[in-house]
């Protein structure tokens, strides 16, 4: 039997080094927020665990005249509600005190109308804590952990129709070694390096030709705007750049919810395929087109009389409305491909899902996604759920827009290089960042911790959490 002892929210602050623009947003600063959560077993032994999340503008509602104040208050309301909610839980495993916590977000969240994905990203900050606190209990390896049974985890408990997949079936063989990293390219990112202006003085890349030359990424994630004038144009620069370096790309699309009709989408597509550049390439190279549709008709009916219309030319999955944990299973079967993972919708609910799209096979997609995440506990954490589900790229773009860690001790960034000397590097400035050969991370020292970070945190230093201390540093 588990029990959660105590959990503890603390905020930190973290600056990117170029601007993030994506959607409806540009982000150059961020609250980070750090749970650590005590766990103890029924001999009275005891363990920490952590995880952290930045609280990122406009995603996890994209309201267009919210104000940046009244967003970091709602994401700090969720956050104490889910702590709150975790203290005192307990169970046989992580993941039936998950269920728990889940359950009661949820209908806390029903009862004060607050978006599911919104809500979700307390329960799952307290839940990846929960995990590394369990495996460090065990002093077992996330990978080894969940394979074993020791999590708990049961994908038919979130998906009915799984009842007779073992977990060697949604998860066999082992985690890869390394995984790919899918580069973002932002809707007015700089191509080359002539359209480069105030670029930072920290030697690392800013354009996408730096960036391909630099970290030699053979994958990637184009945002588009759903506008074929606009697309097409910036995807025939995008290609010509990428054939100059002779690169077989694999891409997905990022549909941003640009669309709000079902014949846009038709359109867009349509215009898309008919152009005789980019038709070939998108059929031989396009993974998916992730969430064109606007939340609040991704999943009604227009939404599926499209996908039924594009069926065998535009693979489709959702994002932002994955706000639930039956929502991919219930995209699915209104026609989308899958959805993705995202560690702020939750490791198990993203388990599940993987195991979903393994089960159904027959062009069923999931995809990793960023939200701009940085180590020392989020990326890691990210990458470890990714390897394990058997995915071989994962978006990554942190590293890229903030370039560093974030500042959860004064000596994190020789901690976290020291346990893992394979996924991190020290650059020319003294500085530690996340190691990026060949479009590659190296994962063995990830995996071997409990759950993506070996070393534990002493985070005393950094201001409890609340929508003061979030907002006061930006």
């Amino acid at each position: 039997m588990l029990k959660i002892i105590d959990v503890e929210a603390r905020v930190t602050h973290v600056k990117t080094r170029i601007p993030f623009r994506y959607g409806i947003a540009e982000m150059v600063a961020a609250p980070h927020v750090v749970i650590e959560l005590l766990l103890e077993n029924e001999r009275g032994e005891t363990s920490r665990g952590w995880a952290s999340e930045h609280l990122p503008p406009r995603w996890f509602t994209k309201v267009p005249d919210s104000l940046f104040p009244d967003e970091i208050r709602d994401m700090v309301i969720v956050i104490e509600h889910a702590v709150a909610v975790s203290r005192g839980l307990s169970g046989p495993t992580a993941f039936t005190i998950w269920q728990q916590l889940d359950r009661a977000q949820e209908d806390w969240a029903s009862l004060e109308i607050i978006p599911g994905l919104l809500a979700g990203l307390g329960s799952a900050l307290v839940e990846r804590a929960l995990i590394d606190a369990t495996c460090r209990l065990s002093e077992m390896p996330f990978e080894r952990a969940l394979k074993s049974g020791l999590l708990g985890f049961d994908a038919a408990q979130v998906h009915p129709e799984l009842s007779d997949q073992s977990l060697e079936q949604a998860f066999p063989g082992t985690a890869g070694r390394t995984i790919a990293v899918r580069h973002t390219v932002g809707l007015s990112d700089p191509l080359v390096e002539g359209e480069v202006s105030d670029a930072p003085a920290d030697d690392l890349p800013v354009s996408l030709e730096a960036i391909i030359r630099h970290y030699g990424v053979t994958h990637f994630k184009v945002k588009t705007a759903g506008r074929l004038e606009d697309d097409i144009p910036r995807l025939h620069q995008i290609l010509d750049l990428i054939q100059r370096y002779d690169i077989e790309p694999m891409f997905t699309i990022d549909g941003n919810e640009s669309m709000t009709t079902a014949q846009h989408l038709i359109d867009w597509s349509r215009g898309l395929l008919a152009d005789a550049r980019l038709e070939p390439v998108l059929r031989a190279r396009l993974i998916a087109v992730e969430q064109p549709f606007h939340r609040s008709i991704a999943l009604g009916p227009d939404a599926a009389a499209a996908l039924r219309e594009l069926r065998g030319n535009v693979v489709v999955i959702i994002d932002e409305s994955d706000d639930a944990v039956g929502t991919v299973r219930a995209a699915m079967d209104l026609g989308y491909a899958g959805g993705t993972y995202k560690g702020c919708k939750g490791v198990f609910r993203g388990l599940a899902n993987a195991a979903l799209v393994r089960h159904r096979g027959g062009g069923s997609v999931l995809t990793a996604e960023d939200l701009s995440t940085v180590p020392p506990l989020t990326v890691p954490q990210d990458l470890v759920v990714a390897s394990v589900m058997g995915l071989s790229h994962i978006e990554r773009n942190g590293h890229h827009y903030f370039g560093l860690l974030a500042p959860l001790s004064p000596d994190i960034e020789d901690t976290a290089l020291a346990a893992h000397p394979d996924a991190y590097e020290r650059g020319w400035d003294g500085r530690v960042r996340l190691r990026i050969t060949a479009g590659l991370i190296e994962l063995d020292s990830l995996l071997a911790a409990p759950f993506g970070l070996a070393p534990e945190l002493d985070i005393a230093t950094l201001e409890p959490l609340s929508v003061e201390a979030a907002v006061r540093g930006m």
